[in-house]
């Protein structure tokens, strides 16, 4: 083997590696911007969960509350 052909062969040799590089490069950009969508997905329905939840509460509440004072009404 030549030095051409080692050069050219070594040149192949580097484009090869780039072209998996950029590959491997492309491919972690994709799964963290999917994590990052899942993140956001899970503290969304997580702060529409808490924001429900305090709905509940609250709507529990005033319920014991206008029973409260319907049996307070009733006693007078």
């Amino acid at each position: 083997m030549n030095n051409t052909e080692l050069i050219e062969r070594l040149v192949e040799l580097e484009r090869s590696m780039v072209k998996k590089r950029d590959v491997d490069v492309k491919a972690f950009e994709e799964k963290q911007k999917q994590e990052l969508a899942d993140y956001e997905l899970k503290k969304t329905w997580e702060s529409n969960g808490y924001s429900q939840a305090l709905v509940d509460v609250r709507n529990i509440l005033r319920g014991e509350l206008q029973n409260d004072e319907g049996v307070e009404n009733d006693a007078n």
